[in-house]
């Protein structure tokens, strides 16, 4: 490959190991759908530097095409651009498209910090614990939700340790928590730890099967009951 033909999207507000798999994929996703030329464009790797996803394209023609698509989507506001650009104002990240030069090709906007809605109450959240970190008397906890949103939270070191007995375990915490809404949607800002519980994966199923041999229970006549269960822990989590 020319080293003239890399492009890097670069996320400010993360890291590569902070940065979850799925999440990851709906970035590469976005991303592909911008480019277009998908049998020109390779992915190569994520970089630190914040995170930086690299990839390259095998041609400078279809660099151009890439370069030139991308200016384009971003000059008009584009479906393509647009879905990159709520990606990052959900995850708050800063995002830009920079060449190998390092010069900017494509600036993303930044998301309004201030928020629409604001609310402080007692709260749970559950998902896949990947991140427990930090020197300070509060440390950094994240979880990846089921949809891979980030749940940014943080514990006493106390708590923190506990905590890293359960790493890449799904868990449920609890504690104070801040809220923000924006676009009509409540993000997590914050929560602060005082309890978790290890899930069991299998308790669903059981419950599951539970409801379907009770008698006389409306969960036999509901097309797929795992999405009602599913909306039903999403809508306690708030």
């Amino acid at each position: 490959m020319g080293k003239n033909n890399r492009l890097t999207l670069k996320l400010d507000g993360t890291s590569p190991d902070q940065l979850p798999m799925a999440r990851l994929s709906k970035y590469l996703s976005a991303l592909s759908d911008l480019y277009g030329s998908v049998d020109a464009v390779h992915f190569k790797e994520v970089s630190e530097g914040s995170a930086c996803l690299n990839t390259w394209v095998d041609s400078d023609t279809a660099y151009n095409q890439v370069v030139e698509r991308s200016l384009l989507q971003a000059k008009n506001n584009g479906k393509h651009y647009q879905k990159l650009v709520s990606l990052l104002a959900q995850d708050g990240y800063r995002g830009s498209i920079i060449n190998s030069d390092e010069l900017t090709i494509v600036n993303f906007p930044v998301a309004d910090e201030a928020p629409l809605f604001s609310v402080k109450k007692r709260a749970k959240v559950q998902g896949r614990l990947y991140n427990v970190g930090g020197k300070d008397e509060s440390a950094p906890v994240k979880l990846e939700g089921a949809n891979g949103e980030t749940y940014n939270c943080e514990a006493t070191p106390a708590m923190a340790a506990k905590l890293g007995s359960v790493l890449f375990k799904q868990i449920r915490v609890e504690g104070d928590s801040e809220w923000e809404k924006k676009d009509g949607i409540w993000k997590l800002k914050k929560l602060k730890i005082s309890s978790f519980d290890v899930l069991d994966k299998s308790s669903l199923r059981s419950a599951l099967a539970s409801l379907n041999e009770a008698t006389g229970n409306a969960w036999k006549e509901e097309d797929n009951p795992h999405v009602v269960l599913k909306a039903l822990r999403e809508f306690n989590c708030e």
